[in-house]
């Protein structure tokens, strides 16, 4: 199986000059947010913490997704709870194209999973009529597609996994950025976990800090998981995420104007090529002529680092550009120019 973080690591050592690869922003996190952290340092918040989290804290998260504090669990980063959900799971339903993570974590816990695929020519839109798992994974906007879903989908979907008797799990890290109106599925269905964080909106990923909101005896399960894995999440690490949620509204029009922007002149530069302009996050998955990973080596010795798209499922011949990083527009018209040059040797 494909391992996007073995070819990360890979990237780091050649150290690129241009990275497109990691959906790591370059949009420097807010200074009020770095002092909060520091001043919670500076006055001695170094000891664990409650495992569900600072009560301040869940208490504004609370507040804004009209959730009760008992609906709400703090983590060190969102992955650790989607590895929950996972690990109490039995089988796993993923839809492609998906975060690699999700795959990853399944093998790591010994699950059984399904993938169900959907394509570029049907708008990366899933068809589910019906599925074996007893844990659906939505993430929506998507990585790598940037495709969101329309409410009347997100009903469908989530009525399907209510009929199944299973629980959904929707990833909704990049739910701030989408550039549609984007509805979470539970809106329609109790038994849905949801889970997001502060990396991507508020560019704090070495912060590692995210949530999840469940009806309350799931978020006591989950709490159970994290004690017996990661215990909790620091003070000052959640004091940042604090400071970040005062500066929320500002930041949220501020970062998904400056993403959409970037997606708008991204589609400019490649509109020539295949891919969905995409609806959310800062992602494109363009279709190339050849094999991903032959590209991805060929764009390493240009300098330019992206991920190939079998990282993302069956796309062998797709690639993921991740828009998030320094001269990323230096780096889309190197792309083009590969691109150009791949079909003028007749391999498409």
């Amino acid at each position: 199986m494909f391992s996007v973080y073995e070819y990360f690591n890979r990237i780091n050592e050649i150290n690129p000059k241009i990275r497109m690869d990691a959906g790591d922003p370059d949009i420097p996190v807010r200074r009020e947010i770095i002092e909060a952290a520091v001043r919670s340092l500076r006055n001695g918040e170094t000891g664990y913490t409650a495992t569900a989290g600072l009560p301040e804290l869940r208490e504004r998260i609370a507040e804004f997704e009209d959730v009760s504090p008992e609906e709400v669990i703090i983590a060190p980063g969102a992955k650790i709870l989607i590895a929950s959900e996972i690990a109490m799971a039995k089988r796993v339903t993923i839809i492609a194209p998906y975060w690699n993570a999700y795959l990853l974590i399944s093998h790591q816990f010994g699950k059984e999973f399904e993938v169900i695929e959907t394509r570029l020519e049907n708008r990366w839109t899933p068809q589910i009529e019906d599925f074996d798992g007893d844990l659906l994974v939505l993430n929506y906007p998507n990585n790598p597609t940037g495709k969101v879903l329309s409410s009347s989908k997100v009903r469908e979907i989530a009525e399907i996994v209510e009929d199944n008797g299973a629980k959904l799990l929707s990833d909704e890290i990049y739910g701030d950025l989408s550039f549609v109106n984007f509805t979470s599925p539970r809106k329609f269905y109790e038994k849905t976990v949801t889970v997001k964080g502060f990396s991507k909106l508020y560019s704090m990923t070495g912060f590692r800090l995210g949530y999840a909101i469940a009806e309350k005896e799931e978020i006591k399960r989950i709490k159970r998981f994290i004690e017996a894995s990661v215990t909790c999440v620091p003070s000052f690490v959640q004091r940042a995420g604090l400071k970040a949620l005062e500066l929320r509204e500002e930041i949220v029009n501020y970062v998904r104007k400056e993403y959409q922007g970037r997606v708008k002149t991204a589609t400019e530069i490649l509109r020539r090529f295949e891919f969905i302009k995409p609806e959310g996050a800062f992602y494109i998955f363009l279709k190339i002529a050849q094999d991903g990973i032959v590209f991805a080596e060929k764009l390493l010795k240009k300098n330019v680092a992206v991920f190939p798209g079998i990282a993302f499922g069956n796309y062998s011949n797709f690639i993921r550009i991740s828009l998030a990083g320094k001269r990323w527009k230096e780096g889309l018209e190197i792309i083009g120019r590969e691109m150009d040059a791949s079909e003028h040797c007749g391999l498409q």
